[in-house]
């Protein structure tokens, strides 16, 4: 497994979510099926969420395809029962009894009932997986593998089983029950895990969050009242079983409201918002969601496809990842894959379900979740396995969350990556959409807030969008898009990465840091979290093998030696055999004394003792440990209490000493048949797993070398040191062994040729030659160039070849390319009256190029650097929309349905204070230090301060009453009118969406006729009008396509401007519209609703969803943590362009009048005296300034 295995001590429960939901299909186009994965699905709140966010419009039709994946079994038996119910007929009438069932500790009788009988009614369907497929549900839900719909079945017969208990085993199951609850609850402090479900509301919803917690904790109901009502008395079957045993161990932090989006209940009467409203507006959500569920369930029958799909798979995440990598490759559904740490069977998809139905279950998808898995198996594990089965579109994305700890956001992201973000994203092909953009659409901010306020804030929760690199580059047909990499740059660059994940070895460095934070006065902790052995490097190597181009045998020479040479990790040498071993059976490389002949001259000479009895000599053998439960009952104490240590084997001698950290345990007793290399194990699995009498099993694989070094060897299990296991070094020694065997003692210790249970055959060879698969080229890839240290990429080296006739006539004769940039990722090439454009996979800059011209081999070899710096001056196009099968694909900024976004009132004022300290959460430490004015510098940034000032007059906190309209301008043209009809919560992101009407300028007659009819009914102070720079009104053109793209409930004709024109936006003109006319008028009959006497103007405007634009806390500082809160300043609002004479208020010309000059500054004018009175207070900070 590409995780270490670790030691179940305290196990928790995690029934229900600990974030809010999020709609799975926002980064999708409308008209995409969506294939999802999730990994460490947990409850089905983000499936609730996304079904009802798609139940209209042109989601409406979108088929959705849902593998859900945990390890948990009761996780997803408890899913599947809330699915049922809400496919039988009378879902609508049950819905406050599913509440109790999914959230509460302690049922009534009609929902205890409600539970049994569903109960029941699952176990008669679940006899095997026929059955269950010809079921009332199995046209919806279907199961993986045979082994899930076992292990549903036995916790559905668990739940049954309560309800007969006699009278006296119901006591003692109701007394343990409420004994583990009151164990469970947190006394000490207040737990407001809920509040960060209220979004940019989270610092108003700390005092009912913890509340609600000791309510839901003393009375195990989700209430607002602390007293369970008489006859809630009866404990809930589903919280009593789970991987923890028969036994209530659901996690302390458990809260149903932060499941829910609280933001909704809360504005606008914050302060005045009650816990009942707020558990009313949870209970709303979760009626309301399942409502839309239920009616997508039922719009089907049993006999046809239905609209929605959900698979269930009991197991490893990263085993299942790779088991369909595998079945893609092999199409053999019985895999070499162990279902999850500490169980036997390895994974065996149902054959009905992979390739042979009408529609079969996908095994690449668009949408992969991973959940907050990247806390427990470490990023570098899930971007391994899951890039292989991502599929190559440029909506296709990839989600990792993490909540993380530590004081510092800003470098977290770094620091589990092992390496430089872009690097990296360059190794494996995929990278996140906002590092490219230096902004994201989606808030964690609230939680930066909350660390703001309390210094002991355990948490920063950060959800990452990841896609294919080069994807946002409209040129790239390649999303696998390979680079090339000298071999000394490859090597060096690996090399840090494999010091990196190991970092836990480097005992000297570990030191140092101790130190540094003794110094500093900062405390230190040490952590005892590994998430890699050896095994997890090599299946890395594998995917960087597939994708780079270079010459890979120099590469790991290179790399071998430099691991052979390195004296930082301390035990590194330990592991050496280890890894040699994987990367043989990767297939990534081979090691000489690994080589079959090797190993047969060494056998012949030394005659080893272990492997006397083979006639046939494999270059890897598996060695199997028995470690007898009393040698391990003592233990086990001790073992708990160091959380999760990681286990690992050994084999030592007089001389030698190797370590192998890629294990498999399970606790059974050994059947052995055979003898020499006929040898064979089974294993009789104990269901009972630790808390049973059968031993511990463990094997692991290694070279055949390991057991010809040395006559007397011995073989052991023990613990991985960390500065958490320290202190089992009194129990069990310098080694930490757990237990110790001759290895020719076959009592304890037997050698095979294949892994117990797997016959003298195995399908693990196979997959071996699987990962040789090369990524297939389709042209020139990019050269990659790193710095000196081998971390960061700094430039592109392509070679463009001149193949059209005309410019390899202009070459020839002498003529000098001409090279503009045409986007961030490409360039465009010019010779003569023809150009060739060249993509690349980041972004570059066009300044610093470098041309090597070979006029008779007719090539120009191109070098360029990249340009990845935070706050690059001239980015261009930071808003791609890239066209996609006939629809078009978002790179960096998520739709929206505006229609299911909760609008809020701004009348009462005092309730919007949480606005501005949300928006101007938009600029990070270092863009608060730019300069003001029109010219800061920055493209984004100063996009940032336009919508800062948008929000600010949109919600009247700025001007107090919002105007009617908003205009950009450049120079003395007017490019965009807004119109907003509303301020609404995207609540699955956190943050605040504008309902806006655009209206580009084009040179119409229509248009501006119905301007001029609008125009009449306007007053002073009704338009506000903002100046913005040449660089940034081209951003706003391409930010105009974004948002009127990411909310569109309307299809593009089969005339759109952009398929016609070939090119998005349309233009960069002021005086032309940069996006299509298809949505035009589309719905405005909202529109003419708010604004009744724009009605002229309801043909012309298209809806477009306006947000904040984030700064990146995984990136950079979002504030001085040396303030508050209430420090977070508030960027100056934009400086009015005055280079025309427009009233600086509300933007009318001087062709009506004179217009008035301000006396001080003699620079801004006004219509009136009125405009410059409501101007003076914002004006007076600049005046004499401007």
């Amino acid at each position: 497994m590409a995780h270490p295995v670790m030691w179940r001590g305290k196990l928790f429960f995690y029934p229900i979510g600990n974030t809010s939901a999020v709609c799975l299909t926002q980064d999708l186009c409308p008209s995409e099926k969506a294939d999802l994965l999730l990994l460490g699905c947990g409850d089905p709140r983000h499936i609730l969420y996304t079904v009802h966010t798609n139940s209209d419009d042109l989601q409406k039709s979108r088929k959705l395809d849902i593998t859900c994946c945990d390890i948990e079994g009761a996780v997803i038996a408890r899913n599947v029962i809330l699915f049922t119910l809400l496919a039988d007929e009378g879902a609508a009438q049950r819905l406050p009894q599913l509440w109790n069932i999914f959230f509460h500790f302690y049922l009534d009788k009609v929902s205890l009932d409600l539970l049994e009988s569903q109960c029941r009614k699952l176990v008669e369907l679940s006899s095997d997986l026929d059955s269950w497929n010809n079921g009332p549900y199995g046209h919806f839900l279907r199961m993986c593998t045979a082994d899930t719909l076992t292990e549903l079945r036995r916790l559905w017969q668990l739940y049954i089983k309560t309800t007969s208990f006699s009278p006296s085993q119901a006591k003692a199951f109701e007394s343990a029950f409420a004994a583990d609850v009151e164990a469970g609850r947190v006394k000490s402090r207040d737990v407001m895990t809920a509040s960060r479900s209220a979004g940019p509301l989270s610092a108003y919803s700390f005092k009912m969050a913890a509340a609600h917690y000791n309510i839901y904790w003393k009375t195990g109901i989700s209430s607002a009242v602390p007293k369970r009502p008489s006859d809630v008395k009866h404990a809930n079957p589903t919280l009593a079983y789970s991987m923890a045993g028969e036994k209530f161990a659901v996690h302390y932090g458990t809260d149903p409201l932060a499941c829910f989006h609280l933001a909704e209940g809360m504005a606008p009467a914050i302060g005045s918002s009650s816990l009942k409203a707020a558990v009313n507006v949870c209970k709303m959500q979760f009626s309301t969601w399942c409502t839309s569920v239920s009616k997508k369930l039922r719009s089907q029958s049993p006999s046809s496809l239905s609209p929605l799909i959900i698979r269930c798979f009991v197991g490893d995440a990263l085993s299942l990842c790779q088991a369909l990598r595998y079945f893609f490759i092999t199409k053999s559904t019985s895999t070499p894959f162990p279902v999850a740490p500490w169980k036997h069977a390895f994974i065996t998809l149902d054959p009905d379900a992979y390739g042979a139905m009408q529609s079969p279950a996908p095994i690449t998808f668009n949408v992969i979740d991973t959940s907050n898995l990247l806390d427990h198996l470490g990023v570098l594990n899930i971007l391994t396995v899951t890039v292989p089965i991502l599929q190559r579109t440029p909506s296709a994305t990839l989600y990792t969350e993490g909540l993380a700890g530590g004081s510092d956001p800003a470098g977290t992201l770094l620091h589990i990556l092992c390496a430089d973000i872009a690097t990296l994203g360059l190794l494996l092909g995929l990278i996140p959409a906002s590092f490219i953009s230096q902004f994201t659409t989606r808030s964690n901010l609230h939680d930066v807030m909350i660390r703001m306020l309390q210094q002991d804030a355990p948490q920063n929760h950060e959800r990452i969008a990841w896609k294919l690199i080069g994807g946002a580059e409209k040129l790239v047909t390649d999303l696998d898009c390979p680079i090339d990499m000298a071999p000394e740059q490859l090597a060096g660059v690996l090399f840090n990465i494999y010091l990196n994940m190991f970092s836990h070895e480097n005992v000297v460095r570990k030191m140092a840091m101790a130190r540094q934070a003794g110094a500093s006065g900062q405390p230190f902790q040490l952590s005892g979290i590994v998430h890699y052995h050896r095994r997890s490097f090599a299946e890395l190597l594998g995917v960087v093998k597939r994708r780079v181009i270079t010459e890979w045998e120099t590469v790991m020479n290179m790399i071998h030696s430099k691991i052979q040479n390195d004296r930082t990790l301390l035990m590194g040498m330990n592991y050496y055999q280890d890894l040699c071993c994987q990367l043989h059976l990767l297939g990534i490389f081979n090691v000489h004394w690994m080589s079959l002949k090797e190993v047969q001259e060494l056998h012949r000479i030394e005659k080893p003792v272990f492997l006397r009895d083979w006639n046939v000599l494999p270059q890897t053998a598996f060695v199997v440990l028995v470690v007898p439960r009393d040698r391990l009952r003592p233990l086990l104490p001790e073992l708990d209490d160091a959380g999760t240590p990681v286990l690992q084997c050994d084999v030592r001698g007089t001389a030698t000493a190797n370590t192998f950290s890629s294990i498999h345990t399970v606790f059974g007793i050994v059947n052995v048949s055979g003898k020499g290399d006929a040898k064979t194990v089974s294993i009789e699995k104990d269901a009972t797993g630790r808390h049973g009498t059968s031993p511990l099993v463990v094997w692991f694989r290694l070279p055949s070398v390991a057991l010809m070094n040395e006559r007397r060897l011995m073989v052991g299990l023990s613990v991985l040191s960390t500065p958490a296991t320290n202190s089992l070094a009194l129990t069990l020694g310098l080694y930490l062994s757990i237990f110790r065997a001759d290895l020719d003692d076959e009592k304890f210790v037997h050698i095979l040729r294949q892994r117990p249970d797997a016959g003298l055959e195995s399908a693990e060879e196979k997959y071996t030659q699987t990962n040789d698969l090369r990524v297939k080229t389709t042209g020139a890839c990019p050269f990659v160039t790193l710095d000196k240290e081998y971390q960061k990429p700094l430039s592109f080296t392509t070679r463009v070849d001149i193949v059209e006739p005309e410019m390899k006539a202009s070459l020839t004769s002498g003529a000098t390319p001409l090279v503009n940039q045409v986007s961030m990722h490409s360039i465009a090439i010019a010779l003569g009256d023809h150009a060739l454009q060249v993509p690349f996979p980041l972004p570059i800059d066009v300044k610093k190029i470098k041309l090597r011209i070979a006029r008779k081999s007719l090539y120009i070899e191109v070098i360029l650097p990249l340009q990845l710096a935070l706050g690059g001056t001239d980015l261009m196009d930071i808003f791609p929309v890239i066209p996609h099968g006939g629809d078009l694909a978002l790179w960096n900024m998520h739709r929206v349905n505006l229609d299911r976004c909760v609008p809020f009132d701004i009348a009462n004022k005092k309730a919007l204070d949480w606005i501005n300290p949300h928006v101007s959460l938009m600029m990070s430490e270092r863009e608060r230090s730019a300069p003001q004015g029109m010219m800061s510098g920055s493209t984004l940034l100063d996009v940032k301060r336009t919508l800062h000032s948008i929000f600010g007059c949109a919600s009247g906190m700025e001007n107090g009453k919002p105007p009617l309209s908003y205009g950009l301008r450049n120079g003395d043209e007017i490019f965009v009118m807004f119109y907003i009809t509303d301020l609404r919560f995207d609540l699955g992101s956190h943050t605040i969406v504008a309902d806006a009407w655009v209206m580009p300028s084009s040179p119409t007659a229509e248009k501006l006729e119905a301007f001029h009819k609008a125009a009449v009914h306007m007053k002073p102070g009704e338009m506000n009008m903002a100046g913005v720079n040449d660089e940034e009104r081209k951003a706003w053109m391409h930010l105009l396509v974004a948002a009127t793209e990411r909310c569109r409930t309307w299809e593009h004709r089969t005339n759109c401007e952009y398929r016609v024109q070939g090119v998005i936006p349309l233009t960069l003109e002021p005086d032309e519209s940069p996006i299509c006319s298809c949505g035009a008028g589309v719905g405005s009959e909202a529109f003419v609703k708010k604004y009744p006497k724009l009605r002229s103007l309801a043909p012309w405007v298209t809806r477009a969803a306006i947000s904040p634009l984030f700064a990146l806390s995984y990136l950079e500082n979002i504030r001085n943590p040396e303030g508050g809160p209430e420090s977070v300043k508030t960027p100056a609002p934009v400086v009015r362009d005055t280079s025309v004479q427009v009233c600086a208020t509300c933007g009318r010309g001087s062709g009506s009048g004179s217009l008035l000059v301000c006396g001080r500054c003699k620079d801004v004018r006004y219509c009136s005296e009125s405009c410059q009175r409501k101007d003076w207070k914002e004006h007076k900070k600049r005046c004499g300034l401007v």
